[in-house]
């Protein structure tokens, strides 16, 4: 098939999804010279097929109140099948013209462990492509087009890597690097803010003195917390696009207007209300009960804007308190270049002491409950069996007797999180519908530094919105912290 025949065949297809996406996505093999499922994979289920079953014919993972998640009311088919996958390069999620692709999306996230974690995302309404990449500890690549230019020079080598080599859209960046570059640039902000307003503390020369200045380098911290986390909030939609963006920008240009505005618009979110012609929603949480900021000067201004305009929804929590820790403290100035604890490393404490008995447990629960799995239906006995486990995720306090600025307490929250959800996937194989409670008030800290414990908050906050957003969760509760 030539793209001109496929652009003017599907042009003209206004129908339902399920009765044309395997006539449409055949047809895109044929454009691209590639084998369908059928011919690749007469099993129709090992390696590439359509209706990939991923859960029961129930909806799937009816997480949130029902009206949350359910939108394909008007006649399309149950969930519980991607609705086709390639191991090891996609899964592929069609809706009706002109429907909400960003529902296909989120459907996507909810099962894609089910489906082996496929390197690319991709959802279709026979006309719109959007191709996510979905590599760990990488910043998300996203790719549109349209069948109005799936024949340009670019469109056809990004399908036919989508096919066969997905690596080829492997984003370069990682999440590291990114959260590196950023917390350098707040690093920079921070020691100009403290050069300037607090020079004191040097000079102090009585204990009252030194607590004063040393309260005012805190009120800094605090107030460069929040605009990290307003960056944050814009680029995940927790706050309207380039709202941030745009008071950083005209700060540039109208210096004496900006303290004021942006002291406003901590207020507003501290319990929500309206902001200009903006609705805010109420976030809460201490980090926005105080709301000084600091009068900057140009340089400072045209810094925090630049970082502004980066895409902040990929910083990776579980290094962000330990890298701003370094830029915001000066006792930690020296640091800046030093290494910080990875992932990995925090791993080989919280797996065994936090989630190895957790997950024995679990495993032996899964095994008296096979038979029940195999037949897609439990009881109430087994229904009862689940809630106790769901109920010991949900009650689990983690204490951190030094939590530094939050890394081991967010690594751990995230392991709870995944292990939730797989309980709740299997829960709902069996007929019954779970709904996600592990939370970051499960977490406890103690921390002398008050700079880390400050951190600390924020980074794990970020990083439980992020866990939710990216396995398809709605961030839609108030307040929101």
């Amino acid at each position: 098939m030539t793209p001109a025949e496929f652009k003017r065949k599907w042009a003209r297809y206004s129908g339902k999804e399920t009765s044309a996406y395997q006539e449409h996505f055949n047809d895109l093999c044929a454009l691209l010279d590639h084998q369908t499922p059928a011919a690749a994979d007469p099993t129709g289920s090992e390696s590439f097929c359509f209706q990939k079953r991923v859960v029961k014919d129930a909806e799937l993972f009816a997480l949130e109140d029902s009206g949350r998640i359910a939108e394909e009311s008007d006649g399309e088919r149950e969930r519980g099948f991607a609705d086709v996958w390639k191991k090891g390069c996609f899964a592929w999620e069609y809706k009706g013209k002109k429907k909400n692709l960003d529902a296909a999306y989120q459907q996507l996230l909810r099962y894609r462990e089910s489906l082996l974690n496929p390197p690319l995302l991709v959802v279709c309404d026979f006309d719109r492509y959007v191709i996510r990449t979905n590599f760990n500890g990488t910043v998300q690549e996203t790719h549109e087009f349209t069948n109005g230019n799936i024949d340009s020079p670019h469109v056809l080598p990004l399908l036919r890597a989508v096919f066969t080599d997905p690596n080829f859209l492997k984003p370069q960046r990682t999440t590291a690097e990114v959260t590196e570059k950023l917390a350098g640039q707040i690093a920079g902000v921070a020691r100009s803010l403290q050069e300037r307003e607090s020079i004191e503390l040097a000079d102090a020369k009585t204990r009252r003195e030194h607590s004063v200045a040393q309260r005012k380098n805190l009120r800094i911290a605090r107030f460069l917390n929040r605009i990290v986390f307003c960056f944050f909030a814009e680029d995940t939609g927790l706050l309207p696009a380039n709202l941030v963006t745009g008071i950083f920008k005209a700060g540039v240009d109208d210096p004496e207007h900006f303290s004021e505005t942006l002291e406003e618009l901590f207020a507003t979110m501290a319990s929500g209300g309206r902001f200009g012609a903006h609705k805010i929603r109420h976030f809460n949480g201490h980090l926005f009960e105080e709301a000084t900021v600091f009068q900057l000067n140009e340089n400072e201004m045209s810094a925090l804007a630049t970082a502004a305009e980066a895409d902040w929804q990929f910083i990776q929590p579980s290094i962000m308190g330990n890298l701003f820790e370094r830029g915001l403290d000066p006792n930690q100035r020296a640091q800046i270049g030093a290494h910080y604890t990875s992932e990995e490393d925090i791993l080989t404490i919280v797996e065994p002491v936090l989630m190895a008995p957790l997950r024995r447990e679990w495993s032996a629960l899964k095994s008296t409950l096979a038979s029940a799995y195999a037949k897609a239906k439990g009881t109430a006995a087994d229904r009862a069996n689940l809630t106790a486990f769901h109920n010991k995720l949900a009650s689990i306090s983690v204490l951190d007797p030094a939590c530094g600025s939050g890394n081991f307490l967010y690594v751990s929250l995230k392991l709870l999180l995944d292990l939730e959800k797989e309980v709740i996937a299997f829960a709902t194989q069996l007929g019954f519908a779970f709904r996600p409670r592990v939370t970051v008030q499960q977490l406890k800290a103690i921390e002398l530094n008050a700079y880390a414990f400050e951190l600390a908050q924020v980074a794990v906050q970020i990083g439980y919105l992020q866990w939710r957003r990216d396995n398809g969760f709605q961030n839609d509760e108030e307040p929101v912290l």
